[in-house]
C-alpha cells in the first residue's frame, strides 16, 4: 500500500476524519485513508494548490486498467446529483482523490478489487 502526503484544507481533512471513524471501509482503504490523513498537510483552503481535488472542483480522471475516463464536481453530501456530474464527498472514489494533485496515481480498494485512478484535470471553484 503506496501512502502519498495528501494536501488538503481543513475542512475536508476533517471530514474525512470523521468518517473514518463511522465508515463502513474494508481494511485496505480505512489503513490507507488513515495513514494518509495522518501525514496530511492540512493547510488554509486560499493557500490550496490550484491542481488539487477539494470540495468544489472538478476532476477528471482515469481507471488505468479499463483507461475508462470520469468527470464529476465533487460537492457537499447535500449537493450531490449524479445526473448532473456532481459526486459525494463522501462517495468511494470521492474519498480516494480528495487531496491529491494532478498527475496523480491514487489506489482504491473497489468492489472488485484495488483498482489505480490516475488524475488527469483538476478546476477549482470557488
Amino acid at each position: 500500500m503506496k501512502i502519498q502526503q495528501l494536501i488538503m484544507p481543513v475542512k475536508e481533512h476533517e471530514l474525512l476524519k470523521k468518517h473514518c471513524a463511522h465508515a463502513d471501509l474494508c481494511d485496505y482503504n480505512l489503513k490507507k485513508l488513515t495513514a494518509e490523513l495522518a501525514a496530511a498537510n492540512v493547510i488554509p483552503k486560499n493557500q490550496l494548490p490550484g491542481d488539487v481535488v477539494c470540495f468544489g472542483a472538478a476532476i477528471k480522471f482515469r481507471e488505468v486498467l479499463s483507461g475508462k475516463h470520469y468527470a464529476f464536481s465533487i460537492v457537499e453530501p447535500h449537493e450531490a446529483d449524479i445526473g448532473q456530474h456532481k459526486m459525494s464527498a463522501l462517495a468511494p472514489l470521492s474519498i480516494a482523490l480528495l487531496g491529491y494533485p494532478k498527475g496523480a496515481f491514487v489506489d482504491w480498494q473497489m468492489p472488485g478489487g484495488v483498482m489505480t485512478f490516475e488524475i488527469l484535470d483538476v478546476v477549482q471553484y470557488t
